[in-house]
C-alpha cells in the first residue's frame, strides 16, 4: 500500500508528570510602566545582535554547521500519527524525511527517500501498513527495513538496503528530529514544572498550516518571545486581552525559554481546561521557545505552534498550529480560534517584512533590550545563540 494523504488527525499521547511548580501572576491593576525593578536594573545594559546575524550569507553558513545541524528540530505533533502507520512527509532542513509510528507504537523519523533510485516514497499525511516507492514498488515497513524490491531478490539480498533513521525526541506532545544521532535530548525539568499542569501533550490538534515568511528565522523567534510589542503591534487581537505592560519573565535553562502574558481584568475566564490548573493560570498564556527552532503559546484551552526550519538569510518555513483542550470542538469554535490566530500571525508577518529590510541598513547599530519582563526572553535568546556559535 503506497503512502498518500489523508487527512486523518486523531488522538492522545503519553507525556511525563510534571513536578508542581509556581505560576507567577501579574497584579491585575498594574500601571501600564510597570516592570520588576530587579529585572529592570539587570537588563538595562543588555543589546541586540549586530545586523550581519540576520542578513550575511557567511553567518548562515556559520549557523548551519554550528546549529541546524546539530539542532533539535520539531517536525510535528504526536497526535498526527494517531495509530501505528500514522506518518507525516515532511523536510529537514534539505532532506525529505517521514515521521511514522511504527506497529510497536515507536515514532521514528526515517529517510523519505527510497534507496533504489533515489524516488520520495511518502507525501502529505496519512496512514499506512509499510512505504512503497511509486516509482519502482521497493517496500519498506514502519521501521525502515526493506522487506521487499521486485525481481531484485538476489541483487539486495547481500546489501543493507534499509532507509536511514534520524534522531527523535518526543516532549510536550511534538517530535523532535535531529540529523546527528549522537545529540541527546535536553532537560526540560523547570519548563515541565512551570508549564506541565496545562497537560498540552495531549490537547487535540484542529489544524496545521504550511507558510513561508520573508525574514531571517531569529527574527520570528524573537518576535515570539518578545512582550513589548503585544500591545503596539496587535492593537485588535491582543492588546485588549494580553496587553504589554502585564508580561512577566518566566523560567529558562540551557535548552529554553519563556515568559507570561497575563490577562487583563476584563479578559473572559476559559471554562475548559486541565483540573489541575491554578486561578492564576487559567488567566494568562505561557509563551515559550525550545531552542533553536520550536515556539509556541499555552493557555488554559489552546496551544499556538510555530515549528521552523530556515531557508536561507531572509526566509523562513514554518509550519504552524493549533491544537485544544477539548476533544470534541465545534466547527465554529475552531474556525473561531484559526481565524484570530491568522490575524496575529498576518500582523507579524507584516511587521517582520519590514524588520528585515531595516537590518539591511549599513548604519544600523543595535539599541539596548528592554527590561527583562518585556525582552528578558529575547536576551536569554541572544545569550543561547552567542554561545552555540562558539561551540
Amino acid at each position: 500500500m503506497a503512502a498518500k494523504a489523508s487527512a486523518k488527525r486523531v488522538a492522545t499521547v503519553r507525556s511525563p508528570r510534571p513536578a508542581p511548580g509556581a505560576s507567577a501572576r501579574a497584579p491585575a491593576r498594574a500601571s501600564r510602566d510597570a516592570v520588576n525593578p530587579v529585572a529592570a536594573r539587570s537588563g538595562a545594559s543588555r543589546v541586540g545582535l549586530s545586523a550581519s546575524h540576520y542578513t550575511s550569507s557567511t553567518v548562515y553558513a556559520r549557523e548551519q554547521q554550528f546549529l541546524f545541524a546539530r539542532g533539535w528540530v520539531a517536525l510535528c505533533r504526536e497526535d498526527e500519527l494517531s495509530e501505528p502507520g500514522g506518518f507525516v512527509a515532511t523536510q529537514l532542513f534539505d532532506e525529505p524525511v517521514v515521521v511514522v509510528r511504527g506497529k510497536d507504537n515507536r515514532v521514528r523519523v526515517l529517510s523519505n527517500v527510497c534507496r533504489h533510485r533515489g524516488m520520495l516514497l511518502a507525501e502529505g499525511t496519512g496512514c499506512v501498513s509499510r512505504l512503497q516507492c511509486p516509482y519502482h514498488a521497493w517496500t519498506y515497513g514502519l521501521d525502515g527495513k526493506l522487506l521487499g524490491a521486485p525481481l531484485m531478490r538476489d541483487q539486495v539480498a547481500k546489501r543493507n538496503c534499509d532507509l536511514p533513521e534520524f534522531g527523535v525526541w518526543c516532549w510536550g506532545g511534538f517530535v523532535f528530529a535531529n540529523a546527528d544521532r549522537k545529540v541527546r535530548p535536553p532537560r526540560m525539568t523547570a519548563l515541565d514544572q512551570q508549564i506541565g499542569r496545562y497537560g498540552f501533550e495531549h490537547f487535540h490538534l484542529i489544524d496545521v498550516f504550511e507558510e513561508e515568511w520573508p525574514c531571517n528565522w531569529k527574527c520570528l523567534v524573537e518576535n515570539f518571545m518578545d512582550a513589548y510589542h503585544l500591545s503596539v503591534v496587535h492593537p485588535g487581537t491582543l492588546r485588549p486581552l494580553t496587553p504589554s505592560h502585564l508580561s512577566r519573565k518566566s523560567v529558562s535553562g540551557k535548552a529554553f525559554t519563556s515568559y507570561i502574558a497575563n490577562y487583563t481584568d476584563t479578559a473572559p475566564l476559559r471554562r475548559n481546561h486541565a483540573a489541575e490548573l491554578s486561578d492564576a493560570e487559567r488567566r494568562q498564556s505561557q509563551l515559550f521557545c525550545v531552542y533553536p527552532f520550536l515556539i509556541a503559546s499555552v493557555s488554559a484551552d489552546t496551544l499556538a505552534f510555530l515549528m521552523l526550519q530556515p531557508n536561507g538569510v531572509d526566509s523562513v518555513r514554518v509550519r504552524w498550529g493549533l491544537s485544544s483542550f477539548e476533544a470534541r470542538l465545534s466547527r465554529g469554535a475552531a474556525r473561531t480560534r484559526v481565524k484570530k490566530w491568522q490575524a496575529i500571525n498576518q500582523e507579524d508577518h507584516a511587521v517582520l517584512a519590514r524588520l528585515q529590510h531595516g537590518l539591511r541598513s549599513r548604519v544600523y547599530r543595535p539599541g539596548p533590550l528592554a527590561p527583562p519582563d518585556l525582552e528578558g526572553s529575547v536576551a536569554d535568546f541572544h545569550r543561547w545563540y552567542r554561545g552555540a556559535l562558539k561551540k
